[in-house]
């Protein structure tokens, strides 16, 4: 597969207090990052790109990041252990953090590779939190017993990795079409229609949603606006605020005007883009976007 990872790299709704860590390079075509409990000491696995890992409490803010994830946890007093699997979703939501007794290890897809490890189709997973099993049904034997006898975070992502790249060889490559579509989508930064996704990925509409309903489990529409999303996150979170200049995010993401830019970023984020930029810097920054002079520029 075509590596689409250095193209697009989502950010979660606070980047600087993600456990995130990179996968084998063999894997980085597929799987976004590993994260969880960090409880290696000194060297241990490679920070995943531009994020930084420290540990975090209380309930955490999860935002469309265009992802499904693999979330297996053990609560050390009991010894019980348990996994499930979490759909691309197109909403935030609010989650509890572990508890103190508790473990957690992630495996986070990039949202076009699922299927090349899920043993069903992925048609019902919009917003899905449910049983591992029902879409990788040999989870707990072919991995979930060895993140189990893991000592540390870095023996569960070698566990992972090798069970990920045993399951990628048993598979077929994607559909050719379906990942034309998936590159004009992330190389286009989510700016682009339905119609040029069908022209562009050699086969009709129809049959593109089609394959990306049962492949992905949303309409290319939908993928493409979360990756807008998502690059609208990324720029802001990464700019400063003598550079943001709304015009220029507005006319670059194809919004109408500044008002249709804020809405549909608090459909996805759950917040406008500067409560958002505050919480992910802790309550510092209130200024969103630098003064351009014109009558739609603005600090929000």
């Amino acid at each position: 597969m075509f590596d689409l990872s250095e193209l697009f790299i989502p950010l979660t709704a606070n980047p600087a207090a993600a456990s995130e860590f990179a996968p084998c390079r063999a894997l980085r075509p597929y799987i976004r990052c590993f994260w969880g409990t960090a409880d290696v000491q000194g060297s241990g696995p490679e920070p995943a790109p531009e994020l930084s890992p420290s540990g975090g409490s209380g309930a955490e803010l999860i935002i469309p990041d265009s992802c499904m994830d693999i979330i297996w946890q053990l609560d050390a007093v009991s010894g019980r252990s348990g996994a499930v699997f979490s759909g691309i979703n197109d909403a935030p939501f609010e989650t509890e953090a572990g508890s103190a007794t508790g473990m957690h290890f992630g495996i986070r897809f990039h949202f076009w590779a699922v299927h090349l490890f899920a043993d069903e189709h992925l048609r019902e997973v919009l917003n899905v939190h449910t049983e591992v099993e029902q879409y990788f049904r040999s989870f707990h034997r072919e991995l979930g017993d060895k993140l189990l006898a893991a000592c540390s975070l870095a023996e569960r992502i070698a566990a992972a990795e090798a069970y990920l790249l045993q399951r990628l060889e048993r598979r077929s490559r994607s559909h050719d079409g379906m990942m034309n579509a998936v590159y004009s989508i992330v190389a286009r930064k989510g700016v682009v229609s339905a119609k040029e996704l069908a022209d562009e990925s050699g086969i009709s509409g129809r049959q593109l949603e089609r394959l990306f309903r049962e492949l992905i489990g949303v309409a290319p529409k939908r993928a493409a606006d979360l990756v807008r999303f998502q690059n609208v996150w990324r720029e802001l979170y990464r700019s400063s605020r003598q550079t943001r200049d709304i015009q220029d995010i507005v006319y670059t993401y194809n919004f109408s005007h500044q008002s249709h830019l804020i809405n549909n970023f608090k459909k996805y984020a759950g917040r406008t883009p500067g409560e958002a930029l505050a919480f992910a810097h802790g309550g510092r920054e209130r200024s969103l976007f630098c003064n351009t002079g014109s009558r739609d520029a603005g600090t929000l």
